[in-house]
């Protein structure tokens, strides 16, 4: 199925044939790694290890989120919070030369996963990649939040929907494991 114009359908994954540089930290200095994007959806750009399954609740968090006109790139990795390697949050950063901003979902996160959360004095199976993934998301539109509020209000929007962003201040989240 070929895609031309702005409006993309829902069910409509393209295919793509580019590579991007994509900056690293290993060993506490920045290694620049040739990261290969095969699969696009509108402004979002994915790689090989990326989940087939989140592609679209991606795109439909980019739409709500206002996020259009920015280039996403989507990629798994090695993502660690200060020195220590981390599976609860994605790596959030801006490309030179306005290449756009990448996403690095950590590697050990299986797409499957799961976790109960208890929101509203009510209990909530979600899936933690998606969690984590519209956290980062946020951090692009509400950057002046903090990580735990990002998380909590990721976690209200997959459970109750887009209209508690509206809302301010996310409900009462906490996790029931």
């Amino acid at each position: 199925m070929n895609h031309t114009g702005k409006t993309v359908p829902i069910n409509w994954i393209g295919d793509t044939e580019k590579y991007i540089v994509v900056p690293r930290i290993e060993k506490r200095r920045v290694v620049k790694k040739l990261k290969r994007l095969i699969k696009v959806k509108g402004g979002c750009y994915f790689t090989q290890g990326v989940p087939h399954g989140i592609i679209d609740f991606i795109y439909r968090a980019v739409m709500k989120l206002g996020l259009r006109e920015r280039k996403l790139l989507f990629s798994r990795g090695a993502v660690k919070n200060g020195s220590r390697p981390t599976s609860n949050m994605v790596e959030v950063c801006e490309l030179d030369w306005d290449l756009g901003t990448s996403f690095i979902i950590p590697l050990r996160r299986r797409y499957g996963s799961t976790a109960d959360f208890i929101i509203n004095h009510r209990r909530y199976t979600l899936r933690i990649m998606e969690i984590i993934v519209l956290s980062g998301l946020l951090k692009l539109v509400k950057n002046d939040k903090s990580e735990k509020w990002r998380s909590a209000m990721a976690a209200a929007v997959i459970a109750l929907g887009w209209a508690e962003l509206d809302r301010g201040d996310p409900p009462g989240v906490c996790r029931a494991d």
